[in-house]
């Protein structure tokens, strides 16, 4: 009993002791998302929209609007096409190139060139690089999806809910999400994710970064058609260290995957990797069928539905943004993406959970064809942010 009682106090003392070398060394952010109970789900009432494979203008002037308090107004159809037009003409006489960023922005959100030369052997770093110059090029995609009615307007929204400057109706060419990762509930380090298309191609590279502990990088690799993402390939880092793989063998009908690549299962139509997934969702404005979706880690291959679950509210502290939850239950887990719908479909949030922890993103920037639509405002690390 004594000895529980020491070892206990001893993980105690060094938990003490590693937050306060932290915050002495500036490891820590300066902002955090405070973790309120989640909502329960409502009824979704906000149309979710399948989005145009094409490179959209970005605006001139980066920004992100808070609504202000007071209840919304709302505004005739005649004076808000008056308006709408007014504005687009007023664009297109003063567009100008995008200023470039004042400041770096941090580790989270850094290009996926850039980060690719930092942690991979080149043999990997060249697909990616190869991937981006190809998204520098994007033309218009031959195989598009209308786009649906807009979502609601700005004036249908109550008050307190961020929004882009601009309507997303196309989705973006390039995008960067930065993440604040929390392991049951406690947050352990930053993340960050990459998107980047061409005409026919895709990349996408998610990045981990805890505190302690090696970082975790992925690199989702694969092709763009009528139907949407089709992956290539997935493979998983731990440093520099390869770890597990996917690879979608389309031509044989076969899914390749595992720590050394060598388990392997048949390829069903519409499979997808578990990142490349959330793509797919918001790329399809969350029309993927209610038939089983094949879904693989690297690690393991499952199967199930993705549907939508019900809207929410993501609550970032400084704002809400409206959310779409799509949530996969397989045998012994549960798969989250809240997507939204007025940031181009971006995952705002991912969290997995098994019987034994739950790993959470949770997005403090969003960044949409090289223009910063929202980034968490820096506020004192004190005990009352938590």
């Amino acid at each position: 009993m004594k000895s529980s009682l020491r070892i206990f106090i001893l993980a105690l003392l060094a938990s003490l002791l590693l937050h306060v070398a932290m915050l002495g060394s500036g490891l820590l952010p300066e902002s955090t998302i405070a973790l309120p109970p989640d909502q329960a789900l409502r009824k979704i009432d906000v149309k979710m929209q399948a989005l145009q494979l094409e490179q959209a203008t970005p605006p001139a002037t980066p920004t992100a609007r808070l609504l202000p308090g007071g209840p919304a107004r709302a505004v005739s159809g005649h004076k808000a096409k008056r308006h709408h037009d007014a504005s687009a003409a007023h664009a297109k006489a003063e567009q100008a190139p995008a200023a470039e960023q004042a400041a770096e922005t941090e580790d989270a959100s850094q290009p996926l060139a850039e980060q690719a030369n930092s942690h991979q052997p080149g043999a990997a770093s060249a697909p990616a690089t190869a991937h981006a110059a190809k998204a520098d090029k994007t033309e218009p995609h031959e195989h598009t999806v209308d786009a649906s009615a807009p979502a609601a307007t700005v004036a249908d929204r109550p008050a307190g809910y961020l929004t882009p400057l601009t309507a997303q109706h196309r989705f973006p060419a390039q995008a960067q999400l930065g993440y604040q990762t929390f392991y049951n509930n406690a947050m352990v380090g930053s993340g960050g994710l990459d998107w980047q298309h061409g005409p026919n191609s895709y990349t996408l590279e998610i990045r981990f970064n805890p505190v302690i502990g090696g970082k975790r990088r992925y690199l989702s690799q694969g092709r763009l058609n009528q139907h949407g993402l089709q992956p290539d390939s997935l493979q998983a880092w731990v440093g520099h260290e390869a770890k597990e793989s996917a690879r979608f063998d389309w031509a044989a009908g076969t899914l390749h995957f595992g720590d050394q690549g060598d388990k392997e299962v048949a390829l069903r139509a519409g499979a997808q990797d578990v990142f490349s997934l959330a793509f797919q969702l918001g790329l399809k404005g969350g029309q993927l069928g209610s038939a089983p979706l094949q879904i693989t880690t690297g690690k393991k291959v499952y199967e199930y539905p993705m549907t939508p679950s019900g809207e929410t509210d993501y609550d970032t502290g400084s704002g809400k943004i409206r959310v779409i939850v799509f949530r996969a239950k397989g045998e012994d887990d549960i798969t989250e993406f809240w997507l939204a719908p007025d940031f181009a479909n971006l995952p705002v949030r991912i969290s997995r959970t098994d019987k034994s922890k739950r790993v959470e993103l949770r997005a403090v920037l969003i960044n949409i064809d090289g223009t910063e639509q929202w980034r968490l405002p820096a506020r004192p690390m004190t005990r009352n942010n938590r």
